[in-house]
């Protein structure tokens, strides 16, 4: 029997993504049934309804908080993607506990793919709070027991995004629902959903850049990291998804195995801020093209001012500062082949500032 499947986080810049993928993927298992969509907004689910007719099945919720409608909901699935934020632990758990009320009620296996990131995985290079040794510590998920890594970090230091990952594992194995996180590094390009196009990363160092007339980054922006296309994240699902409704899951690792990263390709941060200096000077935005170098604490003020509400320290040097190299051998092996390299990557400083400027 075809899997049902439900997917949060719609309306979202990977959400609206994968399901835009998923809804193209020629198996017959993934057209079987419509893709539940869980939302908030009426007016995105009368558009989701308008756009994909009886492809999609839409469902409203009150919000991340509104936990017993999410574990109903899911208690209805087979397979859940979750893509809403990576951080929110409840909502999580809830997805996890309606799963293992489905297995419980069917027999039948359930599945939850965890939308997460590398910066999980990062060091703090600029504060000196956590270093890794050797410093360009590479992290291949065919090889590496990254939960363990996690594990450990985490009690050393509570990260909110780690933390939510490692609790719905430990819970997936607790209730027997096999787990899978897509733990993707920096994600650029235009998104292919209906609603949010623009990623996180870049556009909020373009915006920076305009409010400070200066590209700028945190230290000497010697941290590396992976990025990768939305389009081939987006891809990557679909592997995971199809090879889970045509064949059983057969060859996707699970729970305490089941990290699979995501990136294809590498940049420094100093590349990232003088990518961005180059496209705002060029389109005349900002008046100096040479890179500013500031502390954690004065990017964190600028990222708080720019989106007009509160940051942390620890999470900007995290997200915009630290290295977190992956190999992404797992995902390659279950058939993914991403197909945007540098030449897309290169494009993204000017594409972004053109969204940031139109939004």
């Amino acid at each position: 029997m075809a899997p049902k499947i439900l997917l949060t986080g719609p309306t979202g810049y990977i959400g609206g993504s994968i399901l835009t993928a998923l809804l193209a993927s020629p198996s017959e298992s993934l057209r079987s049934h419509p893709i539940t969509c869980l939302l908030r907004s009426a007016s995105a689910a009368a558009t989701l309804t308008a756009t994909y007719g009886n492809r999609v099945k839409p469902v409203l919720y009150e919000g991340l908080d509104d936990t017993d409608k999410t574990t109903a909901v899911a208690s209805e699935h087979d397979i859940v993607i979750n893509c809403t934020v990576g951080y929110h632990t409840p909502s999580g758990l809830a997805l996890i506990r309606g799963l293992g009320q489905r297995k419980a009620a069917t027999g039948q296996a359930v599945w939850y793919l965890h939308t997460s990131g590398t910066s999980n995985l990062g060091d703090r290079p600029v504060s000196g709070k956590y270093l890794h040794s050797p410093a360009d510590r590479e992290f291949d998920d065919a090889v590496d027991d990254v939960y363990a890594y996690e594990k450990t970090r985490e009690a050393a230091q509570l990260y909110p995004q780690r933390t939510t990952e490692l609790a719905v594992i430990d819970l997936g194995v607790e209730l027997g629902v096999s787990t899978v996180v897509i733990m993707s590094p920096a994600i650029y390009g235009v998104g292919t959903g209906l609603f949010n196009k623009m990623s996180v990363q870049v556009p909020a160092m373009v915006r920076m850049a305009l409010m400070m007339d200066r590209s700028v980054v945190i230290g000497e922006g010697d941290g590396v990291w992976d990025h990768v296309h939305v389009e081939d994240t987006a891809a990557l699902y679909r592997v995971v998804v199809e090879a889970i409704a045509d064949r059983g899951g057969e060859g996707v690792p699970t729970g305490k195995k089941g990290i699979l990263f995501g990136g294809n390709g590498r940049h420094s941060w100093r590349d990232v801020a003088q990518g961005v200096a180059d496209a705002c000077f060029d389109a005349g935005k900002i008046t100096d093209s040479t890179v500013l170098t500031i502390s954690v604490a004065d990017a964190t003020k600028a990222a708080a001012a720019e989106l007009n509400g509160t940051m942390d320290e620890d999470i900007v040097e995290a997200g915009l500062a630290s290295n977190s190299r992956t190999v992404a051998a797992v995902a390659r092996r279950l058939g993914w082949v991403p197909t945007r390299g540098e030449e897309y990557w290169q494009k993204t400083f000017a594409g972004d500032l053109r969204m940031v400027l139109e939004k």
